[in-house]
């Protein structure tokens, strides 16, 4: 008794402990989204829950639609009522983002559209034209040729040999300088050789119809002979295998089994939480989160696989979308395609190789957000989400097909093109700016 007479001692009227706990709990279930709903005869006064769209976008300060009403920018969270709205995110300059989402109540349903340029520039990486483009493994590096070609000055013609670009982006937003790692010699000459990098994209394997090298990309024509390119090539497929185990190891046994025996695996996005693949055999994937999360991404998923047919497996939602049949993709030409009598071992490109050496034949490869994917078409480049939707041309004109590049911080995409061919007969790799 004496412990409760000093309690309310301590509080001598009821009403600040009341306000506080009241206060608290309007607190709460305003940051849930209840929000009071009054009627005109102030009779039937109720609190619904709404829910909360998070909208944040690249770039920032983009108008958002609902239903075609402006309500705000992003970035910010706004308060509405549950059920189906169609929601567009626009800025001047760019191509406009759709998407139909489900608001429920209590539940923030995020989205982060990326914009593209409605008008994208082109700024030239290359100028004395170049032949043979390859991408590293990591996406960081092109590897291309400087051919030696009758056209050229005494100064182009110095440059003649293998060179590497370097896509990463030092501080301040330089870049690194083209490197000359190879120089043509007599009875050498990289306009008409092969090329296959290493898994870890420190070296590259060089053969033409005479001799076969290892180059080591941090310096000029540092090489050795290779005088077993079978040993190699096996060896770097092993390293490959292991690496695509470590990292299909983080899906779960059903996904893994399906991927390995029932799909081709293109590649990996590049946070490693999705799956690109073609299916060869049907099969059906099984619902591995009970029950689903809520919140997710709306847009309707295939679990039947049909084979000839491209998907996208997301792990972290658990869901499966259709991409597009295989039939929709220009039929692949190999690139490089030098015409010699040699070619480097194992000419024929697994599924292995093809997810880590950046050796993936069809014309279809992931955007640096792992939210979109990138198609090379005949005569333009589109970009679409993983899910289909949002499907776009950032890109309409003269470009070599079977070869695109984005950059590492999907900035840009590169291709290779000749918008002069009066003037050269080589193409030059250009970069298609997207920020």
């Amino acid at each position: 008794m004496r412990r409760i007479r000093r309690f309310f001692h301590a509080f001598p009227s009821p009403w600040p402990l009341i306000f506080i706990v009241v206060g608290t709990i309007a607190v709460i279930l305003y940051g849930r989204g209840y929000r009071p709903v009054l009627r005109p005869d102030l009779t039937d006064s109720t609190l619904k829950p709404t829910g909360l769209l998070s909208a944040t976008s690249d770039p920032v300060g983009s108008e958002v639609y609902i239903d075609g009403l402006l309500k705000t920018a992003t970035n910010n969270t706004i308060n509405i009522d549950p059920g189906w709205y169609m929601v567009t995110v626009s800025k001047e300059g760019y191509i406009s983002w759709q998407k139909r989402l489900r608001i429920q109540g209590e539940v923030v349903t995020p989205i982060d559209p990326f914009l593209f340029p409605a008008n994208p520039s082109l700024s030239p990486l290359t100028t004395v034209g170049v032949g043979h483009p390859t991408l590293s493994p990591d996406g960081t590096k092109i590897a291309y040729v400087i051919p030696l070609t009758t056209e050229q000055n005494s100064t182009a013609a110095k440059k003649a040999g293998l060179w590497v670009y370097e896509l990463a982006e030092r501080t301040l937003g330089f870049n690194r300088d083209q490197r000359q790692i190879g120089t043509n010699s007599p009875g050498f000459n990289f306009s008409n050789s092969t090329f296959q990098w290493s898994p870890d994209s420190a070296q590259i394997m060089v053969a033409t119809k005479s001799a076969v090298r290892l180059y080591n990309i941090n310096r000029t024509d540092d090489f050795q002979i290779v005088t077993d390119e079978q040993s190699i090539s096996s060896e770097w497929d092993a390293e490959s295998t292991i690496r695509l185990r470590q990292q299909l190891a983080a899906f779960k046994q059903p996904i893994i089994d399906i991927a390995t025996s029932s799909a081709q695996i293109l590649s990996l996005s590049p946070d490693e939480s999705k799956i690109l693949y073609e299916a060869t055999a049907a099969a059906t994937i099984p619902p591995l989160l009970i029950p689903p999360l809520i919140g997710t991404n709306p847009t309707p998923e295939e679990r039947d696989i049909k084979p000839g047919r491209i998907y996208v497996y997301d792990s972290r939602e658990d869901k499966n979308y259709f991409v597009l049949d295989k039939k929709e993709l220009p039929v692949p030409t190999p690139s490089p395609s030098p015409k010699t009598q040699r070619a480097l071992a194992s000419p024929a490109v697994s599924a292995t190789n093809q997810l880590l050496s950046g050796k993936n034949e069809l014309p279809i490869y992931w955007f640096p957000t792992s939210r979109h994917l990138a198609l090379a078409l005949e005569g333009k480049i589109d970009i679409l989400e993983f899910d289909r939707t949002n499907w776009v041309t950032v890109y309409s004109g003269p470009f070599i097909e079977g070869f695109i590049a984005p950059w590492p911080n999907g900035s840009r995409i590169i291709i290779m093109t000749n918008l002069n061919p009066g003037v050269s007969a080589l193409p030059n790799l250009y970069t298609v700016n997207l920020r």
